[in-house]
């Protein structure tokens, strides 16, 4: 089921960073961590960092609008965890090297889910996360098999 979701969460990502103009600039999978390491207290050198950069968090997209960088986070079904993800990925994005490229620009973080819970959104907009809803083409049958892998939910209905 995870696999089927994290393939459901890239491809809903994808379409949706295709509805902006060439001029936003757009990176998937983005290292949100810090470019130099420190083991025993004393810094790598910079090919151990990024032989440790591996294990960095990574953001499922970034998009510099011009004025902001979004950072964000990608669910077919968004729910809370998707929020705390996303806000400490904007925590740490500042120190990253992708970042240095858009100082000073503010860093919002999103929240792009195919499903959203409204209630939930409103909590976090206080502390300034975003949420997007966005349809992608993929029909409703495939959506919740992406959601429900393991339900027959729409059996014989023909849906979209």
């Amino acid at each position: 089921m995870k696999q089927n979701n994290d393939q459901g969460e890239k491809a809903l990502v994808a379409e949706w960073l295709q509805t902006f103009p060439a001029s936003y600039l757009s990176k998937t999978n983005v290292n949100v961590g810090a470019p130099v390491w420190f083991y025993a207290g004393v810094p790598l050198t910079a090919a151990q960092s990024r032989a440790f950069s591996v294990t960095n968090d990574r953001v499922d997209a970034r998009l510099f609008t011009g004025l902001e960088v979004w950072i964000i986070e990608g669910k077919i079904e968004a729910r809370a965890g998707a929020y705390g993800q996303v806000q400490w990925y904007a925590h740490q994005y500042p120190a990253s090297l992708d970042y240095q490229q858009f100082k000073p620009a503010p860093i919002v973080p999103i929240v792009l889910g195919m499903r959203t819970l409204p209630e939930l959104a409103a909590f976090y907009a206080q502390f300034g996360v975003r949420t997007i809803n966005f349809t992608p083409s993929f029909s409703l049958a495939q959506a919740l098999s992406r959601l429900y892998p393991a339900a027959q939910v729409l059996g014989g209905t023909g849906a979209p």
